[in-house]
């Protein structure tokens, strides 16, 4: 027996990637919705989409940035 476990592992970058993608998938379809249903007009989706994908960008690089400090600690 090994103590290896029988799916393979994926880096917490990973899915701090994955969760800071989802959630500015929701956000940019949820204000799709309300441009749609003319409640915010197109320029303002466009403004808050691009802010978002933005935000987004920070968020990711700051992650990857972070997990190279952790992992670079550990050797």
């Amino acid at each position: 027996m090994t103590d290896e476990p029988d799916a393979p592992q994926t880096s917490g970058l990973a899915g701090v990637i994955k969760l800071v993608t989802a959630t500015v998938i929701f956000l940019v379809a949820g204000l799709a919705v309300l441009m749609v249903l003319d409640i915010i007009p197109g320029d303002v989706f466009s403004e808050f989409a691009k802010k978002a994908v933005l935000i987004a960008s920070i968020m990711v690089l700051a992650s990857a940035a972070i997990a190279l400090l952790v992992r670079g600690g550990k050797r």
